[in-house]
């Protein structure tokens, strides 16, 4: 099986329970703020995992907006912060699919980018479905 097939297929493995999960406890405020903030260290470990120190600094810095939107997402909550949120986990999933572009990571396994891309993605639909649902209900009836 090829590693973007093996990715793909694990991301939906975990991403679809994790949301029944995070619904079922009411935790959609928290969590995927939260979550969010931790998707830069994992980058970051894949980099102290190859021992590279350069790598590292590299991720952390292209990490920082996601550590610094989560945080103030986590902190603010409104509406609107669910669209800030899910444009978020949009954008770092394309940050996964095109990551070697920027530069590689040699810590990363094969599979990782297609699993955390298509977590990503998911989770941002996810979150912006949420935020158009409110919108619908709040709006008054005509």
């Amino acid at each position: 099986m090829s590693t973007l097939i093996f990715g793909l297929a694990l991301g939906a493995a975990f991403i679809f329970p994790a949301i029944a999960f995070i619904r079922r406890k009411h935790w959609d405020a928290s969590a995927w703020p939260l979550f969010l903030v931790t998707l830069p260290i994992w980058y970051l470990l894949f980099g102290v995992l190859a021992m590279d120190l350069t790598v590292v600094i590299k991720e952390l810095v292209y990490g920082l907006p996601y550590i610094g939107i989560g945080l103030l997402v986590w902190r603010i909550k409104s509406d609107f912060t669910l669209v800030i949120i899910a444009v978020a986990w949009l954008s770092h999933g394309f940050y996964d699919f095109y990551h070697d572009l920027f530069f590689v990571n040699p810590g990363v396994f094969g599979w990782y980018p297609a699993f955390c891309g298509f977590v990503d993605l998911v989770a941002g639909i996810y979150l912006l479905t949420i935020y158009r649902k409110q919108r619908h209900s709040a709006a008054p009836a005509a």
